[in-house]
């Protein structure tokens, strides 16, 4: 099955919460046309946290509203371009920034219950991101599943973590991307108290992460899962 992931932020004079709202109602009455069975996943974007466990050097973004109101997960049989095309439709005028990605998944850990649903429980944390430019895929690829074992024993308060691989990217307005990480932490205590294990192992993530990622966004979801896999 294929994996869509479109990243969306509200046209201008469209609330956030309206926006949200409106992305939500139209997913769970399946006005889609041809997407209207077919699984998604609607993660609202947050506002970060002014207490966040950790912010990347020289972070620009400190206090300004995060760059997507919405992401969304879609799954089918068909072909990607054809999963965007039609969401893109679905969404119509009230998006002013519509980013999508064909993506290969691969679920690194599922290790902990917690309630999945409309919404889920916690904090899913999302990025979208550039691997330095002189790695080729095939380098990437190795170190992206390398650290796969140091983030399951240091992010010790995440249930769930997904490696979102870039196959391709559907939109020429979108911009590079190459990997989307999903990680997602039951609860606030989880992410606040329990992001890593230490601060030892957050120096190991930093040092680790340095030598293949060159950057990219992250967004703080609340994930509504509409149909499954989720």
């Amino acid at each position: 099955m294929n994996k869509v992931m479109v990243f969306l932020h509200a046209a201008p004079g469209l609330l956030r919460d309206d926006f949200q709202h409106a992305m939500l109602l139209t997913a769970r009455q399946g006005v889609l046309g041809p997407l209207a069975a077919e699984p998604m996943t609607i993660n609202l974007v947050g506002l970060p946290p002014d207490n966040l466990p950790y912010r990347p050097p020289n972070d620009a973004t400190v206090g300004q509203a995060p760059e997507y109101d919405v992401i969304a997960e879609i799954w089918g049989t068909r072909n990607p371009l054809d999963i965007a095309r039609d969401f893109r439709q679905a969404v119509g005028d009230r998006a002013s920034v519509f980013h999508a990605y064909a993506v290969t998944a691969t679920e690194i850990y599922h290790r902990r219950d917690f309630h999945r649903g409309q919404p889920s429980a916690g904090i899913k944390l999302i990025g979208r991101l550039m691997f330095h430019a002189d790695m080729p895929d095939s380098a990437v690829r190795r170190s992206w599943a390398l650290h796969a074992g140091l983030a399951a024993r240091v992010h010790v308060g995440s249930a769930r973590y997904v490696q979102n691989w870039v196959d391709q990217v559907l939109l020429d307005t979108s911009p590079a991307a190459r990997g989307i990480p999903i990680m997602h932490f039951p609860s606030e205590q989880d992410f606040f108290e329990a992001f890593v294990d230490s601060p030892r192992g957050m120096q190991e993530i930093i040092q680790d992460t340095s030598h293949f990622v060159a950057g990219g966004p992250r967004s703080y979801t609340t994930e509504y899962i509409i149909r499954g896999p989720g």
